[in-house]
């Protein structure tokens, strides 16, 4: 590592002064380019070094940030999206200073020879949650004094968000190309929307039109010019989604209006207010009368369901069960998307036991069922679902041998996510019977020459338990 600070009296001086940790980089190019980002172009703007590769629970895009008051010997942190930095769903958690196993590599860049890329260690996650937002603040096992010894400078947060219509640029590391290293995209700037994927639910969440925005673009930092500093980050994308407000799927929605997914449009979350929440010291602290983070409390909602999609049978046979750790004081509230006030606090009922049972809606579509207990809110979503799947989206997978199939169901998240079906010869195999089909196993089955032709029966199930028609196949030697 270069040292930077040899003369003595320079040291002394750097005692004493606040140090902002930026370098004063010309601007060199405001409009940036699209694509792979290639270092070796005069244009290249060295300020992009801050966006570097995250790696852990999951592979993102990180950014090392400039904070307030922080000196050259304070720790450096990076920002990326909470989904990143655990290992398993969450909704309504919030994690302060959790140990993580966890690295990011900077200058993974077109250009930069694989010797000079910098890769720095994690301590562990200062703060990170998925509630209403996306976001996590890493502490580096490292000070700012080594990672701009490295040649990596921080980038500041903007003061504001640019109007509406604007382009705005985003760098990351999508993970679908062949060669992964840094690439750009710009779009322009829409409007904000309650935002809800699986189940989460995201507030003011601002939808713009990027490409090339993939798995490894999370944490991508979003700015209109570099010199104004960032100030969002990628959340999620509607690129390649399948089915509505569900995994991989975000969708808008408001009151009175439906939950729409939009096509080839990605989210982004505001990341400003991570400043009230650093010390004099440039530290991470929760505690500060400044913050404007929500804090980690005891209060625990949940529902009595792996599944948070229900059925017609669901509506016959049970009822919607959920939990409060402090049922006493809590009270609920139980919405359709299209009705639902995020700000709301009135029509609550209370809790009168660890476990409330209400019955389910009898109306297809999504819900949100709002907890509020001493002015905290905690939510939980769900969607009850009627419509079977089309039993002509159910597709066979057929690998030929020389003397053999091999065959399985292939699945399809959210609308195909189980099937039973029989297998026999073609003469006698009767689609219509379906007292004895088996439950596919994810093994797949192997069918001889000798067998031949034979007709396969399927039926597929979505995440409700909705059954399509049985779906034919036929295979012949």
């Amino acid at each position: 590592m270069i040292n930077l600070f040899k003369n003595r009296v320079l040291i002394l001086v750097l005692v004493f002064v606040s140090v902002s940790c930026s370098e004063n980089l010309e601007n060199i190019d405001p409009d940036l380019p699209e694509g792979q980002v290639d270092s070796t172009d005069p244009k290249f703007d060295k300020r992009l070094f801050a966006i570097g590769q995250f790696r852990g629970p999951s592979t993102c895009t990180a950014t090392y940030i400039e904070v307030p008051s922080q000196s050259l010997d304070s720790p450096a942190y990076i920002l990326t999206n909470g989904h990143c930095v655990i290992d398993f769903y969450e909704d309504n958690s919030i994690y302060i200073d959790k140990p993580i196993s966890a690295q990011v590599i900077f200058k993974n860049i077109f250009g930069v020879p694989e010797d000079q890329q910098k890769t720095f260690s994690i301590k562990k996650v200062a703060y990170s949650t998925m509630k209403g937002t996306d976001i996590a603040i890493v502490e580096l096992d490292h000070t700012n004094r080594e990672l701009q010894a490295a040649g990596i400078m921080p980038l500041k947060l903007a003061s504001q968000i640019p109007s509406k219509g604007t382009v705005v640029n985003a760098f990351g590391y999508p993970l679908f190309f062949e060669t992964v290293n840094m690439r750009g995209s710009k779009g322009q700037l829409g409007a904000t929307s309650l935002i809800a994927e699986f189940f989460w639910l995201w507030k003011d969440f601002y939808a713009v039109n990027m490409k090339d925005i993939a798995s490894g673009s999370s944490g991508s930092p979003v700015f209109e010019d570099l010199s104004k500093g960032i100030w969002g980050m990628i959340n999620t994308t509607t690129i390649g989604a399948k089915g509505t407000c569900e995994l991989g799927a975000p969708c808008e929605f408001g009151i009175n209006q439906l939950p729409i997914t939009k096509p080839e449009t990605t989210y982004v979350l505001d990341v400003r207010a991570i400043r009230s929440s650093f010390n004099s010291k440039g530290i991470f602290d929760i505690n500060l009368n400044s913050n404007q983070l929500e804090k980690p409390s005891g209060f625990v909602v949940g529902l009595n369901s792996g599944i948070r999609n229900f059925g017609k049978k669901d509506i016959l046979e049970d009822q919607l069960r959920f939990t409060s750790s402090s049922h006493l004081n809590t009270s609920y509230r139980l919405d359709a998307f299209e009705n639902y006030n995020w700000d709301n606090s009135s029509g609550f009922t209370p809790m009168t036991a660890e476990t409330t049972a209400i019955n389910f809606p009898e109306k297809e579509g999504f819900y949100v069922l709002t907890f509020l207990a001493d002015g905290k809110k905690n939510r939980l979503t769900f969607k009850m679902d009627f419509t079977a799947p089309d039993f002509n989206t159910i597709q066979l997978n057929q690998v030929k041998g020389s003397d053999s199939y091999w065959i399985n169901p292939v699945f399809v998240y959210p609308e195909l996510v189980g099937f039973k079906w029989k297998i026999g010869p073609l003469a006698t195999c009767d689609c219509s019977d379906t007292s004895d089909f088996e439950t596919f196993n994810r093994n797949p089955r192997f069918v001889s020459n000798v067998e031949l032709p034979v007709k396969v029966c399927v039926i597929g199930s979505d995440l409700a338990g909705n059954q399509t028609k049985v779906k034919e196949f036929i295979l012949n030697k």
